[in-house]
C-alpha cells in the first residue's frame, strides 16, 4: 500500500507557532523529510523538533537544495525520487517547510513531480513569515480596503503595503529606493529565532542582512 505525503509548515521560527494539526502529523509520520546542509538537518527541522521532541526517534530523509537561483530541476527530481521510495514502501512522509508550504516553498516543485505518480498528498498550513514579522512589529499587514503586494527581493512604488521577501543581500539598494519615495519601512531578520533582529526606519537598517530577512514598506 502506498504511503501518504504531508507538507508541514512549521511557521516563521518560534516553535510555539506550529499548529496542533502540524504537531499531530509529525507525531504520526514514519519519515521526516527536510532540507539540509550537508549532513545536517536544516532550520525547519530544528524548529519542528522543539515543538515535537518525538522527531528525534524518527527516520529522517535529508534533502539538499542549492541556495541559488536558476534551474534546480535536477535537485527537485532527486528529492522527489527519494521521497517516492519511502512512499512506495508504505511509509507516511512529512516534508517540513519554513512558513507555509504554499508560499515560496520548494515543496511546490516536488509536489508537481509526485502528482504524476498519483501520490496522495495533504498540505498542513503554517504561519507565513511576513505575518510573523508584522505580529512582532505590532503592525497590521493591511487595514480597511488597503492592498498588499509581495515580491522576492524587488522594490515597487506601491500604494498600500509592500512586503519584500529575501531582502537581505539587496538591502542597500532597497533602502535607497524606499528613502527616495519617502516610505516607511520595517525590517525583521530571523523572525522568531534566537538571532532575531528588528529595525524600524531605513536609517536604522544595515546595508546587508541574512537570508531570512523580511522588509515591510508602507505609505
Amino acid at each position: 500500500m502506498m504511503g501518504k505525503l504531508y507538507a508541514v509548515g512549521v511557521g516563521p521560527g518560534d516553535p510555539q507557532l506550529l499548529t496542533l494539526k502540524a504537531v499531530k502529523v509529525l507525531q504520526m509520520a514514519d519519515v521526516i523529510a527536510c532540507p539540509a546542509k550537508g549532513n545536517t538537518a536544516g532550520v525547519a527541522y530544528g524548529i519542528a523538533k522543539q515543538a515535537c521532541p518525538e522527531l528525534a526517534g524518527k527516520e529522517t530523509l535529508l534533502l539538499t537544495f542549492p541556495m541559488e537561483k536558476g534551474d534546480l530541476s535536477v535537485a527537485h527530481q532527486k528529492a522527489a525520487e527519494n521521497i517516492l521510495s519511502f512512499l512506495q514502501s508504505g511509509k507516511e512522509v512529512a516534508f517540513l517547510t519554513l512558513g507555509d508550504p504554499c508560499f515560496y516553498s520548494t515543496f511546490s516543485y516536488i509536489a508537481d513531480i509526485l502528482k504524476k505518480e498519483g501520490i496522495e498528498m495533504e498540505i498542513i498550513n503554517g504561519i507565513p513569515s511576513f505575518c510573523g514579522a508584522c505580529a512582532k512589529l505590532l503592525l497590521p499587514v493591511v487595514t480597511g480596503d488597503e492592498a498588499v503586494q509581495i515580491t522576492s527581493g524587488e522594490y515597487r512604488n506601491f500604494e498600500g503595503t509592500l512586503i519584500i521577501m529575501k531582502a537581505g543581500n539587496r538591502l542597500k539598494e532597497l533602502k535607497e529606493k524606499i528613502a527616495l519615495d519617502k516610505k516607511s519601512a520595517y525590517l525583521v531578520e530571523n523572525c522568531g529565532m534566537a538571532q532575531e533582529k528588528v529595525y524600524s526606519g531605513v536609517a536604522s537598517m544595515p546595508d546587508q542582512t541574512g537570508y531570512f530577512s523580511i522588509l515591510i514598506v508602507k505609505d
